[in-house]
């Protein structure tokens, strides 16, 4: 379901590394490109791309027990990288939560312990909280803006996609993008089917 797509070779390549098994266990043959990315799911794609192990004793917060996710979201919290949804206490994920590009760019830039190098890269992050985290992670080459092709801004506020997560943990990894091969356009191809012929073989042609 993702053929086509402009995230597409950097979706195989977090397939290839373990980052990512699916959408639809247990056959897993879809990836579900347009959907959002969860916090939970955030979670686990981190913890798989970083190697973490250790998940601090687990049970770290009230709202994700039962989650598949739980052992992940414990994880992230043991590594540092989050601290939870509702400051001061943080007993909280909030695991069902849309990540915003913003929250992404915490996330990756806690991960994999990028710095602002300072300056104003966008003009729409002015004042927010992630701004810094932002700063990180254009300066790393993990994102260029979302409104090309001047790239002037960073919609910190749209949620992330599946798709351009796959883009975004692919080049925080540095993972080489996978090529795709090349497909055919059989959109003006004509088959002819005619009293007796077998369906199963002139699908396979």
């Amino acid at each position: 379901d993702d053929d086509g797509n402009t995230h597409e070779s950097y979706i195989e390549a977090i397939s290839a590394a373990g980052i990512t098994a699916g959408c639809n266990a247990p056959i897993n043959d879809r990836y579900c490109p347009t959907k959002g990315v969860s916090r939970a799911q955030m979670a686990s794609f981190l913890v798989r791309s970083l190697g973490l192990t250790d998940d601090g004793g687990g049970n770290r917060f009230v709202d994700d027990d039962h989650s598949v996710h739980e052992s992940s979201i414990d994880k992230l919290a043991a590594a540092g990288i989050t601290n939870g949804c509702n400051p001061p206490a943080n007993t909280e994920f909030c695991p069902s939560r849309i990540v915003s590009r913003a929250e992404m760019a915490a996330f990756l830039a806690r991960a994999y312990q990028l710095k602002d190098p300072g300056g104003d890269r966008f003009t729409d992050d002015n004042g927010s909280v992630f701004e810094s985290s932002i700063q990180a992670i254009a300066a790393a080459g993990i994102s260029v803006g979302c409104n090309p092709p001047t790239n002037t801004k960073f919609c910190p506020n749209n949620p992330v996609r599946r798709d351009q997560m796959a883009s975004f943990l692919g080049r925080a990894s540095g993972l080489t993008p996978v090529a795709v091969p090349p497909r055919i356009d059989v959109s003006d191809v004509d088959v002819k089917v005619y009293a007796g012929d077998d369906l199963a073989s002139l699908a396979r042609q």
